[in-house]
């Protein structure tokens, strides 16, 4: 959908048209309209030039015409269907010094013998099918809504863009008014007592309202400014008795411009003139045009929705210029889309309305019907004037301003940029941006830490719950459990990192071997080749001290990627679907190389809780209100979402809390065996069971009913308030733990 943001149909849109011509603000929308078409006029005439110089000056006329046509319909299909009101579109810098090379080959393959008519059309039409081929390619990257991955360029690209916009502003407004084109070879020239008269008042009157924009703010100053500034120019010729030909033939006014009609029809019916192979020897230039453009338009929107303070669609700005491109390419125009200058300056004269754009296109077509010599009463110096204000603007908000906002080496990557398009030009500064931000990207990317938690077996423990003593043990040794929670994209900023982060804690613990490490990928979004490399070296690392490296939840390209580069599972190495499944694994091996058995000696309930409340009394009475159950394997005790009736004490076995979803695997949230308690959060607060309880192998389980606690507090406080010091016991062991790890996590 090509209508701009809020108007729903072509009747709301011409609704805000017309809402647009109210006297408040069609005196401001004129005047800034006015200012701009007087300056487009002057860029396609430019432009004009550029393309068709040396061997093509004879249809100089024709290529200004092309160029006036180019504007007026990217002006007024961009005024219409851009974002933002006031957003001005039209002939641009960049594809015209493109296609200016673009033409002087094509008139260069052309023999001495073709005919004049024979090199315009072949010019023209190329010029024709470039700016179609342009409008082509915006319309299908705004249509698939890619035009968002300009906003991947840093803010100091986005600021020394900025930045150099302002400087092309500053030595463009100097050349048009000293009829110089500035440049450190011809910097003395500038400075001439008779050249720096001709650029001097234009600086003076920027100057003037830079300093008076800044501390006021209001509508109709900017125009008044403006028309005053005309007015003063015409009362100081008049008093010192200058004629309108004296200020002309002193380069005071703008022009000279031919009377005659610039408008011709293109040559669509001389197709069979054309020098095909000519056209076709241009087309990597055509092709450089095309992804230049494109670049540069997704900058000036970037840059413009900076200057206008709001957000600004790029989808829809590419469509916009797609469709104007097209257009203006049936019509032979140049190549234009979003103007980042003339638009801040068209909302900065408080005019930021789509009649603006239509009031330039005007301006555009009645120079393009009629001629343009009644343009050679506007002065140069407030044509000059206007753009270097807006040039200083930019310098001000992005080299001065930047001082006091920005970081220092964000501060020096936009002076470096800006540096690079004075000295060097635009095309170089756009390619200095992107390569710095490729580099910002790497260096702050590279600075984000790799390892986003690390621990040890002695504050992370498997779902697994053991018994008191291989509690203890694991507690005692778990130093030999390494764990360590990755994060981001393991790269060459940040894989030698984290190996070295390893190796430390493998120097650090001396004595004390570390067995196990843990690599936790289920934040990790990808590595290259180094992470590779330093995952081999690790591995190897590991195995020369006997232990195991484990890769878990990584996913399953990454395993596939490290499968082929050499890491494969088995020895050495594990990959593991889940981190509490790895770290069980690590806890028996742990325990079994300690000696201690995994499956603890069976032993009654009344021994097993005499060992946890050594001192309690009421623990035999207590039991006599149990109901002992034989559970075989596979059996739920608990069903999730049942009411909770009862909880269970283990005597022997083992069982898992786990939650479960129609068709998804159940995810365990604990395994317990002998000596624990299971369903006792539920059967205390009385909601819901929030997971199951299913048994791993035949077990030997005591239930408490609901009923029973009643009759126990009733009839043997002692034996309660042993139950509720065993809960307590129990449940404390587990916050414990969990503070324990929250200290961890928070290092």
């Amino acid at each position: 959908m090509l209508l701009p943001a809020g108007d729903k149909s072509p009747l709301t849109l011409a609704s805000t048209l017309i809402r647009e011509l109210r006297p408040r603000h069609l005196l401001s929308s004129v005047m800034a309209g006015t200012v701009v078409g007087l300056l487009e006029i002057t860029i396609s005439i430019s432009f004009g030039a550029l393309i068709f110089a040396g061997d093509l000056s004879a249809f100089l006329t024709n290529g200004i015409g092309l160029g006036l046509i180019g504007g007026a319909i990217t002006g007024a299909i961009v005024a219409l269907f851009s974002t933002t009101p006031g957003t001005l579109g039209g002939s641009q810098d960049i594809p015209a010094a493109v296609m200016s090379v673009v033409a002087a080959g094509i008139a260069g393959a052309l023999s001495f013998s073709t005919s004049g008519e024979v090199s315009f059309a072949t010019v023209a039409i190329a010029i024709a099918l470039t700016t179609s081929l342009t409008g082509l390619f915006f319309f299908l990257l705004g249509t698939f809504e890619l035009g968002n991955l300009v906003r991947f360029l840093p803010y100091p690209v986005i600021g020394g863009f900025l930045a150099g916009t302002g400087w092309l502003l500053v030595t463009g407004a100097i050349g048009l008014m000293a009829d110089i084109t500035p440049s450190l070879d011809n910097v003395g020239l500038l400075f001439q007592s008779d050249v720096i008269l001709l650029w001097m008042p234009g600086l003076l009157f920027a100057v003037v309202l830079l300093t008076i924009m800044e501390r006021f703010d209001q509508d109709m100053l900017f125009p008044g400014m403006i028309v005053g500034a005309v007015a003063l120019f015409y009362l100081v010729a008049w008093i010192g008795g200058n004629t309108r030909g004296q200020l002309s033939s002193q380069g005071l006014l703008m022009g000279p411009f031919p009377d005659e009609s610039m408008w011709q029809a293109m040559p669509w019916t001389e197709l069979r003139q054309v020098d095909w192979a000519a056209i076709g020897s241009q087309l990597p230039n055509i092709a450089a045009l095309v992804l230049l453009s494109t670049v540069a338009l997704l900058l000036n929107a970037t840059g413009l929705e900076v200057a206008a303070k709001q957000d600004i669609s790029l989808n829809r700005e590419l469509r916009a210029s797609g469709l104007a491109n097209l257009v203006a390419g049936a019509a032979g125009g140049f190549v234009g889309y979003q103007q980042l200058g003339l638009s801040a300056l068209s909302i900065r004269l408080g005019a930021g309305a789509r009649l603006v754009g239509l009031i330039s296109t005007a301006f555009c077509l009645a120079a393009l019907t009629a001629g343009a010599a009644f343009l050679s009463l506007f002065p140069k110096m407030v044509v000059g004037g206007l753009l270097l204000f807006l040039g200083l603007e930019f310098l001000k908000a992005w080299v001065y301003d930047a001082w006091f906002r920005l970081p220092r080496v964000e501060y020096v990557v936009i002076l470096f940029i800006l540096l690079v398009i004075g000295l060097v030009g635009f095309l170089e500064g756009v390619a200095v941006g992107v390569v710095t931000a490729i580099i910002l990207f790497v260096v702050a990317y590279s600075r984000i830490e790799v390892v986003r938690h690390e621990m040890s077996g002695k504050h992370a423990s498997s779902r697994k719950t053991r018994s008191a003593v291989q509690r203890q043990f694991l507690i005692a040794e778990g130093h030999q459990i390494y764990i360590l929670r990755l994060q981001g994209f393991i790269f060459f900023g940040t894989s030698d990192r984290l190996l070295n982060v390893i190796r430390r804690r493998m120097k650090e613990a001396g004595g004390s071997m570390v067995r196990f490490v843990l690599l936790d990928f289920r934040r990790v979004t990808g590595l290259d080749s180094s992470g590779m490399l330093s995952l081999i070296k690790l591995q190897e690392v590991v195995a020369a001290q006997g232990g195991v490296l484990f890769i878990v939840d990584a996913a399953e390209e990454i395993c596939l990627q490290l499968e082929k580069g050499g890491l494969s599972n088995g020895g050495a190495l594990r990959f593991c679907g889940q981190f509490d499944e790895a770290l069980e694994w690590c806890e028996n091996r742990l325990l079994e190389w300690l000696g201690q058995p995994l499956t603890p000696v069976p032993q009654p309930l009344m021994q097993q809780l005499s060992a946890i409340l050594p001192e309690a009394v009421g623990l035999e009475r207590l039991l006599t209100y149990l109901e002992r159950v034989e559970a075989a394997a596979g059996e739920h005790l608990i069903v999730q979402g049942e009411e909770p009736e009862s909880l269970y004490l283990i005597e022997s076995g083992q069982v898992t809390a786990r939650l479960e979803h129609p068709g998804r695997e159940p995810l365990r949230l604990e395994t317990v065996g002998s000596g624990h308690v299971v369903g006792e959060l539920g059967f205390y607060t009385g909601k819901k069971r929030t997971a199951s309880v299913v048994t791993d192998v035949p077990s030997v389980l005591y239930r408490l009913r609901r009923q029973d606690l009643a009759r126990i507090e009733q009839e043997n406080p002692a034996a309660a308030s042993a139950l509720h010091q065993l809960m307590v016991q129990l449940l404390s062991y587990r916050v414990t733990h969990l503070v324990e790890t929250v200290k961890v996590l928070e290092q």
